[in-house]
């Protein structure tokens, strides 16, 4: 039996008319995939706005040549990613077509599909207009519709202001206008069986997650109280029921196509725990993937919040760092600690914000900072800047400058460091050697080391109520 090929539009068109019912006989049948029983999603999320959707139903496909229809689907869906396949019977299902259908009914959209039709318009004052629409102009700039008591502009023409419009009615949904979002394929089943279960995958934006942290220092600054959590966002137009998440962290590369509390970190003490984590982590290619060991619903238009780590008596430093050439007279205050098993944490961390927090004399708990973190793998040091100490300011003079040949040039700096506190403390002065080849400190009044090609550090222990200065010479080679 040869079968005519039929505009999938008119197959869309006719399904959501008929209700579902069954084409005749020689056309392809429309089936809807089930949303309810046998259904099962999982989400990979990955931090740059885009997800790895997996998703198994089970339903019926006819056999020989029928439409599938697939709902309840991303809103911001890749289509050319769009995968489908028969776990049922893979090699004798066989997809010949797929559509994206998103043409979703609008009220614009509504007045233009039913230019030359009748609607009736029901204005705030009560009044009700009934005829054939000349112009579909509402959501346009145009500020009114014009109606005909004729077909094709016959009889008598009324002008309804769109302002004083209350509702319109249509006769029907219009042919090409649908209510979601939905896949549709053309398959031909050569399988003898009609329930299948099948597995739809496709990458989508919408879906994104970050990494927040929330950290508590001790009383001594010399330890931190450090809680990590999941941020998920579900802006994608589609819920996810009882899904298996994962979250991959790193920095994948995707080609740019023209698509479509402080509170909580005051919880129980002790060490972190693997098993007791709802994540588990592992490595993944050059990334690191974390799996959530338990189903979770993500809603649409959602935050969500999990759990990713809790560790406490984190081994931490206080700083205090001037830079002199990149922050003028403010010495920045510096939080540092490395991310060490035997300092209690020892797991990747992704990349957030790191908020930090320190109780006062009375027993209450006070921001004092925050600061961005890029992904940090085990072992590392990680650095917050959480802003710029008070009473501890900076200053740097450029005493004289000379020229010792074409290729050579030497500069004397001052740089002093003011604390005002009532206890001693200790600045690192970093001092940078810009705009030459290579650079030698010739004098110096204080010890320096070579932090990398362009930055020279200058440990300085300043008294209570004091000033340290340092005074060196560079000579710069070109």
């Amino acid at each position: 039996m040869i079968h005519r090929r039929v505009s999938l539009i008119a197959i869309l068109a006719c399904a959501a008319a008929l209700a579902g019912l069954a084409l005749a006989a020689h056309e392809p049948a429309p089936a809807l995939a089930a949303k309810g029983d046998g259904r099962s999603v999982e989400l990979t999320i990955y931090n740059s706005d885009l997800a790895l959707v997996k998703e198994k139903r089970a339903m019926e496909i006819p056999e020989g040549l029928s439409t599938i229809m697939f709902r309840d689907i991303s809103a911001r869906i890749n289509p050319a990613t769009v995968s489908f396949a028969s776990l049922t019977a893979p090699q004798a299902v066989r997809v010949r077509e797929q559509n994206f259908e998103y043409d979703l009914v609008e009220d614009a959209k509504l007045m233009r599909k039913f230019v030359g039709e009748q609607i009736t318009v029901r204005t705030r004052s009560g009044e009700v207009f009934t005829g054939y629409l000349l112009t579909g102009a509402r959501g346009s700039s145009a500020s009114n519709i014009v109606l005909s008591s004729g077909p094709d502009g016959t009889g008598k023409v009324s002008t309804v202001y769109l302002a004083d419009i209350q509702s319109v009615q249509y006769p029907s949904l219009p042919e090409g206008l649908i209510t979601r979002p939905t896949l549709a394929w053309l398959t031909s089943n050569t399988s003898g069986a009609t329930a299948h279960d099948v597995l739809v995958t496709y990458l989508t934006g919408g879906l994104s997650w970050a990494a927040d942290y929330v950290a508590v220092i001790g009383p001594n600054d010399d330890v931190i109280d450090l809680r990590g959590w999941v941020t998920v966002t579900n802006e994608s137009g589609a819920v996810y029921k009882d899904a298996k998440l994962k979250l991959v962290a790193g920095d994948v590369h995707q080609v740019q196509d023209q698509m479509y509390d402080v509170v909580r970190a005051a919880g129980a003490k002790g060490v972190m725990i693997e098993s007791a984590a709802p994540f588990e982590e592992k490595a993944f290619y050059d990334y690191h993937l974390y799996t959530l060991q338990y189903p979770t619903t993500l809603k649409e238009n959602q935050v969500k919040q999990i759990e990713l780590l809790a560790a406490d008596e984190v081994p931490a430093k206080k700083l205090l760092v001037y830079d002199g050439a990149q922050f003028g007279t403010k010495v920045n205050s510096i939080l540092e600690f490395w991310n060490k098993k035997d300092g209690n944490l020892g797991m990747p961390l992704p990349k957030g914000v790191v908020r930090v927090s320190k109780m006062d004399t009375d027993g209450s708990l006070e921001f004092i900072g925050e600061d961005r973190i890029d992904h940090t793998p085990k072992d590392e040091k990680v650095r917050i800047t959480l802003g710029s100490a008070f009473d501890v300011v900076g200053a740097r003079t450029q005493v004289s400058t000379k020229r010792i040949s074409d290729r050579v040039r030497e500069e004397t700096w001052k740089v002093e460091v003011r604390n005002h506190k009532d206890e001693p403390v200790e600045v690192t002065v970093l001092e940078r050697m810009w705009g030459a080849v290579q650079w030698e400190i010739t004098t110096s009044s204080a010890t320096w080391s070579r932090l990398d090609s362009r930055t020279a550090e200058f440990p300085t222990k300043v008294a209570a109520g004091g000033t340290a200065t340092i005074t060196y010479t560079v000579r710069y080679s070109y």
